[in-house]
Parts: structure tokens; sequence; C-alpha cells
């Protein structure tokens, strides 16, 4: 493990929870170190275990728009309290983000995604 890249080290992680066939996996940050790729693909893993395996997936995420469009509901914290949770198209508003990170976001809804995309808003030249 001592020569594997920080993504190569955070899949095998994931495999090995993910061998245990655990009814509920806790995972923390489970694409971190990842490029935008793996990520895509370790989410995309992920959901198709849950349904095959009937398995629950609780993950902190950072990543909005990744939390957006592979996670059934989310739970938006801030400070140790809970801003919103559901639906990700729910909890993802522009007011929820700006409570919780204090900072203004575009929040954007293309048709055939899941949900909403999340996008910083660019800092004033």
């Amino acid at each position: 493990m001592d020569e594997l890249s920080g993504g190569e080290r955070q899949n095998v992680v994931i495999a090995r929870a993910l061998v245990q066939e655990a009814p509920l996996l806790l995972l923390d940050e489970p694409t971190a170190n990842l490029d935008i790729g793996h990520q895509a693909g370790i989410a995309r893993l992920l959901r198709r275990l849950a349904a095959e395996r009937n398995a629950g997936i609780l993950a902190a995420l950072h990543d909005l728009t990744l939390a957006s469009l592979y996670c059934d509901r989310l739970v938006l914290i801030a400070s140790g309290e809970v801003v919103a949770e559901g639906a990700p198209s729910d909890v993802l508003t522009v007011e929820n983000v700006r409570r919780a990170y204090g900072t203004e976001v575009m929040v954007l809804r293309p048709e055939g995604l899941r949900g909403p995309v999340i996008i910083p808003h660019q800092a004033d030249a």
C-alpha cells in the first residue's frame, strides 16, 4: 500500500469495504483523490452494488454535484446542524448552499440529469 498513489489507495479501501458484503456501508469521501473518470466509476459501482445487494450506503461527500447525481437523499450539514435534507433537487438550492458554506453558487438543473449541478460564482477579477 505504501507504493500506491492516493487514488489507488482509495480504490483498495473501497474494495475492502465492498468485499465484506455488509448490509450498510459507511464511507468517508469514497471518491477523494480520484480523477473525474474514477469518481464517476466508483459512484456508479456503489449505486449498482447497493441496488443488487439491497444495501444502504451512507457517505460523507464534499462534491455537491457528485452527491446530487448519484445519491437518492442528501443531508446538508453546517457547524453540526442540519441545514436541509431530502431529495438532491430539494436540498441543493442557492439559499441552502449559502447557509451551509457561506458562498454564492449557481444551481443548474440540466435536463436529463438526476440532480442539480453546483457551480461556484466566478470571483471578480
